[in-house]
């Protein structure tokens, strides 16, 4: 997944990358209506994420390890949703959590020559989520935390990255932005 091999990530020249694409898997495990399962659903499902995203857990995965990545995802996908401009998305109590765990899982800097790295402090279960901490670090560190949406089409709620000139995505595609125009033209003509 690019991750360097002390768990911090680091985004080259273009707008997208490793960290984006990690906080980007973590928002898309949660399950939709247009037929993506919940990803999270136990300990197995918990660790295969871990696994692909390129971080290693040397330790048993547990239930309560299983809670605490969908609170956090959740968490971040409120913070992606309210970025859509979506104003339903509770983001205080979102925004309130994220403060509460960042104790849980400390950051440090890795300063070199070739710059500074934010980067877990732990390892295991805690280094895992300490790293999708880092990777929020670094896209706000980068001014591209902004670009990080959730798609707004009620059946989808995919995260996207925003790549538009002036960030005013809010469709994952335009498929899906094809789907929500059709609705409310629907909507518009029922009500004629």
């Amino acid at each position: 997944m690019g991750s360097d091999p002390g768990g911090g990530y680091s985004c080259g020249v273009s707008l997208e990358c490793t960290t984006s694409d990690l906080m980007l898997a973590l928002v898309n495990t949660r399950p939709s209506d247009n037929g993506r399962v919940e990803r999270f659903d136990d300990e197995a499902g918990l660790l295969r994420w871990l696994t692909e995203a390129g971080i290693s857990v040397d330790e048993p995965v547990t239930g309560a390890d299983v809670v605490a990545a969908r609170e956090l995802r959740d968490a971040f996908a409120t913070i992606f949703r309210a970025h859509c401009g979506c104003a339903d998305a509770p983001v205080e109590a979102a925004e309130g959590y994220l403060r509460s765990i960042a104790g849980r899982y400390p950051l440090v800097l890795r300063i070199t020559v070739d710059g500074v790295r934010v980067k877990t402090s732990q390892t295991g279960l805690p280094g895992a989520f300490g790293t999708v901490l880092a990777a929020a670090a670094d896209l706000s560190a980068r001014g591209i935390w902004s670009r990080l949406k959730l798609c707004k089409n009620p059946s989808c709620y995919a995260g996207f990255f925003d790549k538009t000139k002036n960030q005013s995505g809010q469709f994952c595609s335009s498929g899906c932005g094809a789907q929500v125009s059709m609705r409310a033209y629907r909507s518009r003509i029922k009500t004629a």
